[in-house]
């Protein structure tokens, strides 16, 4: 990821929620925190759908030191989120700004509040910090090719709806879809009897 601010336009920085028509079972039900647009793509990490790995699990194959450190600060619950199927193994940070040691570590700065990064420094400092803030980590992240993504919410498949902070970092997992829905103004279960059940 670039990180620069005049790369993303349009549907970057804000949301991409699936609508039920969208079939495609890695993104089914999904809500898609969209840190790029260009014309020559889109980025994005999906940010309501658990893997199986836990962070503690995670952060003890970085080293068991920073997963003990992580436990007793009480920083290691929870999973790791499946970010997209682009790029499985690597790892993404997001989190809220002005907890990383330097702002080159920080990241890309997406709104206000939501920050993503993917340096070790930073992985550390969350993990040990226990007034840090929330944060996700997040394996993978959803990749389109030129008007690919424009061309998907044209047809239907996703509906924009702008950065929220707490859609990213502060609803439990399972409320998102249902939420951003909300607050499209639409009503969930309406909506999914309109247009077919969710798996």
């Amino acid at each position: 990821m670039a990180g620069q601010k005049d790369s993303s336009s349009g549907l970057a920085p804000g949301f991409l929620v699936a609508s039920p028509a969208l079939r495609d079972p890695n993104f089914q039900g999904s809500l898609v925190l969209m840190a790029e647009h260009s014309p020559e793509g889109a980025f994005g990490l999906v940010v309501n759908r658990p893997s199986p790995l836990s962070v503690r699990d995670l952060l003890m194959t970085v080293s068991e030191e920073l997963g003990a450190e992580a436990a007793q600060s009480g920083r290691d619950g929870g999973q790791v989120l499946f970010g997209g199927p682009v790029d499985p193994e690597r790892l993404w940070i997001l989190h809220r700004p002005g907890t990383a040691p330097d702002e080159e570590e920080q990241g890309a700065l997406l709104g206000p509040g939501v920050a993503l990064g993917g340096s070790r420094a930073l992985l550390e400092k969350l993990a040990r910090t226990a007034d840090a803030g929330p944060y996700l980590l997040l394996l993978g992240y959803a990749g389109w090719g030129p008007l690919q993504v424009e061309a998907e919410v044209t047809q239907g498949s996703w509906m924009p709806l702008t950065l929220d902070r707490d859609l990213a970092l502060d609803l439990p997992l399972e409320a998102r879809w249902e939420e951003a829905i909300r607050r499209l103004g639409l009503e969930p279960a309406g909506f999914m009897s309109g247009g077919g059940a969710m798996a």
